[in-house]
């Protein structure tokens, strides 16, 4: 969150986080409506994914939210842009292995954040980290550094959870 390196070690110095989760999709529903109805118009705010057949978390962080805040840019298709230059998105192998992290970072910050009416629960860049009802997708694009050796990836998600961010 404060751009430092992914392997980090943070010290009792460091800004401290708390994390207050506001949509859990075994709770919810994961759901494009349900999502969008817990957590868009916030702020700061951290989504998780875990993949069904594999166990690998994918998860992004969004200071400015899912959409409906901050300066917006329009395109075609009425998609909505919004700017943002401290987004990332990240992978982990599993839950369990904290190492292997990778962490890519918003490149083009004009467009950090889409929004498409209720097409989507979330969509980091143009599809570079999104939901779709039970489905994530990761591509690479120019919109955010990749987290992934594969051009495209598609997963069932086995959970969700996303967290209000407070320093």
């Amino acid at each position: 969150i404060d751009n430092k390196d992914a392997k980090f070690t943070r010290t009792i110095s460091d800004p401290l986080y708390k994390f207050k989760l506001i949509y859990r999709g075994s709770r919810d529903g994961i759901n494009n409506k349900s999502f969008r109805g817990k957590c868009n118009g916030r702020v700061a705010s951290l989504v998780l994914i875990e993949e069904k057949k594999s166990n690998m978390i994918f998860g992004g962080y969004s200071s400015i939210g899912f959409s409906s805040l901050g300066d917006q840019y329009l395109s075609e298709n009425n998609a909505r842009h919004y700017y943002s230059s401290d987004n990332f998105i990240f992978s982990f192998e599993n839950s369990e292995d904290v190492q292997n992290m990778k962490i890519g970072r918003v490149i083009n910050s004009n467009k950090a954040i889409l929004e498409m009416g209720d097409s989507v629960g979330f969509n980091f860049g143009w599809g570079s980290f999104c939901m779709d009802k039970k489905v994530f997708y990761i591509n690479k694009r120019n919109y955010y550094e990749s987290i992934s050796n594969e051009e495209h990836i598609t997963g069932t998600i086995k959970e969700v959870e996303a967290f209000v961010v407070t320093n």
